[in-house]
């Protein structure tokens, strides 16, 4: 064992995810099609869709909706963009 090491902290996803700022997750399709919007909400843009088996970046952010609907924030096309967390299953890697 190393000397120079003091202790460790082990981190539950949640933790980890806060820390990191979502560097080890990705978003994943789960459903036939999960839109993917401007803004976290249905009420934003659809400008593509997340199909089953996709994976996106995940980029550490999440919001919820007034339907109390989590939603993610991915990278899309180089660009920030959000997915319903109903049709998507957040994969760590």
């Amino acid at each position: 064992m190393n000397e120079n090491i003091i202790g460790y902290v082990e981190l539950n996803d949640e933790e980890l995810e806060q820390v990191s700022g979502g560097k080890n997750y990705k978003i994943g399709g789960d459903s036939g099609k999960s839109h993917i919007r401007t803004g976290p909400g249905l009420e934003y843009r659809s400008i593509g869709v997340l199909h089953r088996g996709e994976e996106a970046k995940y980029l550490g952010k999440s919001a919820t909706d007034d339907r109390g609907v989590k939603w993610y924030k991915i990278e899309w096309k180089g660009r920030g963009a959000w997915v319903s967390s109903m049709y998507t299953v957040k994969v760590r890697y």
